[in-house]
């Protein structure tokens, strides 16, 4: 089974175009081409496409594009991210606040990030687990770019499910996000912050890992009963650059780490900039990602913004 849903952005201005198509193939000689190609059709795959924009040099950019997902409610058992080079991330985000499917906005203020929630973590899952994606559900596709070349980037993401009958979901499995936007890194100088969240629910680990970006140097995640008894359960120390890409991953698949209800979980990132300008988010990050067993919805726990 797959259901494609594919649409651009016109790409106008210096370029020249219409309804998407670029019509002056001398400015496309400036112009590098990283559009993830249209994947084949293949059975029991599910697949969304991004919109298709420029990402200049130098640039960080973050779009969202709105589609609509009007079929039944299914489980998948893997999910995956299509980008090019210069891509961060592209993930599947709930719509708190539904635009008309194709509607693509600019997404890289962090007040913007309040209107959406996470939907998957790209990982496959051990057999017999999966998640949830509901039906009629209006979905954003958010990508991600840092533009590091010196010439302007065209790109154009995918998201890919592989799905499985609901009946044969014996564990479920949903996303799990602890993020705060409340973070400045002052010019040329060093910063911390750390926040907390509280499970609501009794589940079990599956995977963890941390987000910042090139200016992080410290990763922490402790976890525990109570704030006088955490203990540490995640540790990324020196945080390097290219972890912004492939952070390291913890995972506890074949053996889930059970967390009961109440249970604190602490998130600490330290920084050093380089920078010229205050670093706030999304040019850095400080963020918990992972995959939980027990719920069929996704948790989330966001401090500011």
């Amino acid at each position: 089974m797959k259901r494609a849903i594919v649409a651009s952005i016109a790409l106008c201005g210096s370029l020249g175009c219409a309804d998407g198509v670029i019509d002056e193939p001398s400015a496309m000689d400036e112009v590098i081409d990283e559009r993830v190609a249209i994947p084949a059709d293949e059975p029991g795959v599910l697949s969304f496409a991004g919109a298709e924009f420029l990402v200049e040099p130098g640039e960080d950019k973050v779009m969202c594009m709105s589609v609509d997902y009007d079929g039944e409610d299914i489980a998948y058992h893997d999910a995956r991210s299509l980008q090019g080079r210069g891509g961060h991330h592209v993930v599947l985000l709930g719509a708190r606040e539904p635009q008309p499917a194709g509607t693509v906005e600019d997404c890289s203020n962090s007040a913007d990030m309040a209107k959406y929630e996470v939907l998957m973590i790209p990982q496959a899952l051990p057999p017999g687990y999966g998640t949830r994606l509901p039906g009629g559900r209006n979905m954003v596709i958010q990508s991600h770019y840092i533009n590091t070349t010196d010439r302007p980037i065209l790109v154009r993401d995918f998201v890919q499910f592989d799905t499985m009958p609901m009946e044969d979901v014996e564990t479920w499995a949903a996303p799990i996000l602890l993020g705060t936007l409340d973070l400045a890194v002052p010019p040329h100088q060093t910063a911390e912050t750390s926040f907390d969240c509280v499970l609501e629910q009794d589940l079990e680990l599956l995977l963890l890992t941390g987000h910042m970006h090139e200016w992080g140097t410290r990763f922490q995640v402790d976890v525990g009963p109570s704030t006088d008894e955490l203990e540490l359960l995640y540790l990324v120390d020196p945080w390097r650059a290219e972890f912004r890409d492939v952070p390291p991953v913890t995972l506890y698949l074949q053996d889930p780490k059970p967390l009961a209800k109440g249970t604190i979980l602490r998130t600490s990132c330290a920084w050093a900039s380089d920078q010229a300008e205050t670093l706030v988010f999304p040019g850095e990050m400080c963020i918990t990602v992972g995959i939980v067993a027990g719920p069929r919805d996704p948790i989330e726990c966001r401090v500011g913004g």
